[in-house]
């Protein structure tokens, strides 16, 4: 998988600052899922934070698309992979 160096997180305009901080961390977590890793709790606890914050399912899939259009990278296959993961660290593994 080529992930983007150069991208920009897809934000909306109607957010408030925290809100751009939550799903730019949010954002980072999935990130950190496809490169070094991070602890599955705190990848899901961002999960949580976002999807209460933009809870509207048609905008989550609309931000995921932005997301993986620009980046290579996809929130859904993140997500499915740290609530699949029983281990403390969620890592896609490299295909080699």
């Amino acid at each position: 998988m080529k992930i983007s160096e150069n991208f920009e997180y897809p934000l909306l305009p109607e957010w408030t600052t925290a809100e751009i901080i939550t799903a730019s961390e949010f954002y980072e977590a999935v990130e950190k899922v496809y490169t070094t890793g991070i602890e599955r709790e705190e990848f899901l606890a961002k999960h949580k934070k976002f999807l209460q914050m933009e809870p509207a399912i048609m905008t989550q899939k609309q931000l995921d698309r932005d997301f993986e259009q620009a980046s290579g990278l996809s929130i859904y296959q993140a997500v499915k992979l740290a609530k699949a993961t029983t281990g403390k660290r969620v890592k896609f593994k490299e295909k080699g």
